[in-house]
């Protein structure tokens, strides 16, 4: 038997973010006398320049050494983000068939985030199919628009909630001392640098999105899928403890960073996008030609090398929302790429690509088609 597959079309779409917000500004004031010049200058341009959206009073905790007090469980973020999404397509609630919860940073490890959700929300169909999809990292949203895609195949005229939720900041160590740059570090102490990166780099969001086999919002093509091209590429970000090598997890999680992540990343980046070109559902022929390309905000560095590699200027229309997510958001690992759908602005009529690439290592790139008349999500 040959099924048919269904680009997922957006019926709806909701954020929810912690409501606790600090510049990167006010972090850097917190740290003066714990950062090193050239570690400042670093941090500073990051591109997190504003509403650095994090769970704790992250001032007063980072460089004290005080265990962070969480203000929202992550959980709770989904929740929240989940019947915003629904509030806006109330008629769809019971054809829901299928929900997805998808995180790197649940908040615990049993029960999944998914299942957590269902109980905390009783007006999700009992009998609806739910599949976690953790530890993706910052890929994360390929893995669910593939599996949405396989699913509505399936099941014509159902619909899939996806929820994507992460909580980084009760993961980031606090910075009691003195941290200096990586270059003024010998290479056995790059981790120092690495936690102070993660506290200003990452921060906490949840977006929640509807996808169903027919719909007036934008309709997303076939996965495109680059993993580990070669074996070390696993190695260049890990988080070691916590699992069952290391069954113990007591204090903080570990985030460890090779040197090589912006440059193995761009090569993800840009094999996995010539691939999603290659597709025949793909009507473009370059990246520039692209109504929107929606690049997940590992760096502004990231940023600025992938536009130059995909042959659009830094900050261009068309870019500007993956710039314009990291500044407000910072990186939100899973949500990132979600987070640019959830701008009100106008989407032009025409094809796009969202490029959601990120460690463990991988890359998934898909297209995004706006139907005629261009399409704004609703508030």
């Amino acid at each position: 038997m040959t099924v048919t597959m269904i680009d997922p079309s957006l019926l709806g779409i909701a954020a929810e973010l912690p409501r606790s917000a600090y510049s990167t500004d006010e972090l850097l004031d917190a740290g003066q006398g714990h950062l090193s010049d050239r570690l400042e200058e670093m941090l500073g341009s990051l591109g997190v320049d504003n509403r650095h959206s994090i769970l704790t009073n992250y001032p007063d905790v980072l460089f004290r050494g005080a265990e962070p007090e969480i203000g929202i469980p992550v959980v709770d973020l989904a929740v929240r983000a989940a019947r915003r999404c629904l509030a806006g397509t109330p008629e769809q609630v019971e054809s829901i068939g299928l929900v997805l919860g998808v995180s790197s940073s649940p908040g615990r490890l049993v029960p999944s985030l998914v299942c957590d959700m269902f109980a905390r929300m009783p007006e999700l169909p009992r009998t609806a199919q739910n599949l976690s999809i953790e530890y993706m990292g910052c890929s994360a949203m390929a893995k669910a628009i593939d599996t949405a895609r396989w699913y509505l195949a399936c099941h014509p005229g159902r619909t899939v909630l996806v929820c994507f939720a992460e909580a980084t900041t009760p993961l980031s160590p606090p910075l009691p001392g003195f941290h200096r740059h990586f270059l003024e570090l010998a290479p056995e102490e790059r981790q120092e640098a690495v936690n102070a990166l993660h506290g200003f780099l990452f921060a906490d969001a949840a977006v929640a999105m509807l996808l169903g086999g027919e719909g007036d919002g934008p309709r997303f093509g076939p996965v495109s899928n680059l993993t580990n091209a070669l074996p070390e590429d696993a190695e260049l970000g890990t988080v070691p403890d916590g699992g069952s090598d290391i069954p113990v997890v007591d204090g903080r999680r570990g985030y460890t960073l090779s040197p090589l992540v912006t440059p193995r990343g761009a090569y993800y980046a840009r094999e996995t996008v010539k691939m999603a070109l290659a597709d025949e559902a793909c009507k473009l022929a370059t990246p520039a030609e692209a109504a929107a390309l929606l690049v997940h905000t590992g760096s502004v560095r990231i940023l600025d090398a992938l536009c130059t590699e995909f042959g659009v200027a830094p900050g261009d229309e068309t870019v500007v929302s993956s710039y314009r997510v990291l500044r407000d958001y910072g990186n939100t690992l899973g949500c990132s790429v979600p987070l640019m759908l959830t701008e009100p602005v106008h989407r032009p009529a025409g094809q796009g690509l969202l490029v959601a690439f990120g460690l463990s290592f991988g890359c998934g790139v898909f297209t995004m088609t706006v139907p005629d008349g261009g399409w704004t999500p609703l508030p």
